[in-house]
């Protein structure tokens, strides 16, 4: 047996984290030994890996990290299960991203741990308060006066809960085309991306329980980005018709870890902000200050500012930043009353069955 009818969202209160290194379901009080049902998780080899399953709660156990909502396997099964971990405009989401063109790895989003989810969640529904949404940008800016209507991006595409559209951003297109002509898998897309037409381009690299990617001293397969600093330094600058290289970086001395992903996003920035027309533009590193704190020593907790501005001209280095999901919570969302189940979620999202944020209040 590896379907269920259960359609319930789990959340920290309802999740103990030992059980699930015990073997067990996660959910609290769960009788059913989840060792008798397999559910399936991926091919490898030709051959269908399986993992234990509680058909009673709808979950496939990762005993490393978490679970994920599993319903089935057929299309419809998967929508359930994707609604269960969005808790705003899922339906959005299913029409207009899962199994479409417009999201790489949309069948992921029913993992508890997906960032992807989390960032859909949370921007979708600041995208319905207007002022929220204004107070964020106007923290990222340093500019209290932000009156203008703000477009939200996701993964490349402008997000119109309205009207149920979704218009890929050209900027974006034009700059993909001109870099990234021969990159064959994953090429370059800001999680999220917040526009003030002909003003202000942000990006912004969102981090739940992950890192952020370093370069690596090693060769690219074919139609893969590089992963090494010099080549990637080399496709994304030079030559490029958007932006100058000595203009924007300082190379000089590099830092002993060269994020690329952030690098990219630099570049992504800056150059799509000449093609907008807009004066200024932001890219900020997204990450979960619980982590952090958990991590401390790890990669994951290195302070991240310093190294990214040490690499930029004295101009532009107000032009990274760092932000984490509580400071979100903070500045834009704890004091607002129509978010009032924003803040619900923030405080009660999970991240491998134990706490995901440090929200106390």
């Amino acid at each position: 047996m590896s379907n269920s009818s259960c359609t319930v969202s789990f959340f920290r209160n309802d999740l103990q984290a030992t059980r699930l290194w015990q073997g067990k379901c996660p959910v609290k009080n769960c009788s059913v030994d989840i060792n008798k049902y397999q559910a399936p998780f991926q091919k490898h080899k030709d051959k269908m890996r399986y993992l234990p399953f509680c058909p009673e709660h709808g979950i496939r156990v990762h005993r490393q990290s978490g679970f994920v909502y599993y319903n089935g396997f057929s299309s419809d099964d998967l929508s359930v299960s994707t609604k269960r971990n969005l808790m705003f405009n899922s339906g959005y989401y299913i029409e207009n991203f899962l199994k479409k063109s417009n999201k790489m790895e949309s069948t992921r989003l029913c993992y508890e741990n997906s960032e992807d989810a989390v960032s859909y969640n949370v921007f979708t529904k600041l995208a319905s308060n207007g002022d929220a949404l204004r107070k964020l940008v106007g923290y990222i800016t340093n500019n209290n006066n932000i009156k203008d209507e703000i477009d939200l991006y996701l993964w490349g595409g402008k997000v119109d809960l309205k009207n149920n559209t979704f218009i890929k951003y050209n900027p974006l297109l034009t700059v993909r085309d001109h870099l990234e002509k021969d990159i064959k898998k994953f090429k370059t897309e800001p999680d999220i991306m917040l526009v003030i037409p002909k003003k202000i381009v942000i990006c912004i690299e969102a981090k739940f329980g992950s890192k952020n990617p370093i370069a690596k001293d090693k060769e690219e397969a074919e139609g893969e980005k590089p992963r090494k600093t010099e080549k990637l330094i080399d496709r994304y600058c030079k030559g490029n018709d958007f932006i100058n290289k000595d203009t924007l970086f300082d190379l000089s001395k590099m830092p002993g870890r060269f994020y690329e992903q952030i690098f990219r996003n630099i570049v992504f920035a800056a150059s799509m902000a000449k093609l907008e027309g807009a004066k200024e533009w932001y890219v900020v590193n997204l990450r979960n200050q619980h982590v952090i704190n958990l991590k401390k020593g790890k990669p994951e907790s290195f302070p991240i500012m310093r190294n990214i501005r040490s690499i930029l001209q004295p101009a532009y280095k107000k032009r990274f930043t760092h932000l984490t999901w509580e400071s979100i919570y903070d500045k834009s969302v704890k004091d607002n009353e129509q978010l009032a189940d924003l803040a619900w979620y923030l405080k009660n999202k999970s991240l491998s069955c134990g706490r995901a944020f440090n929200i106390l209040k």
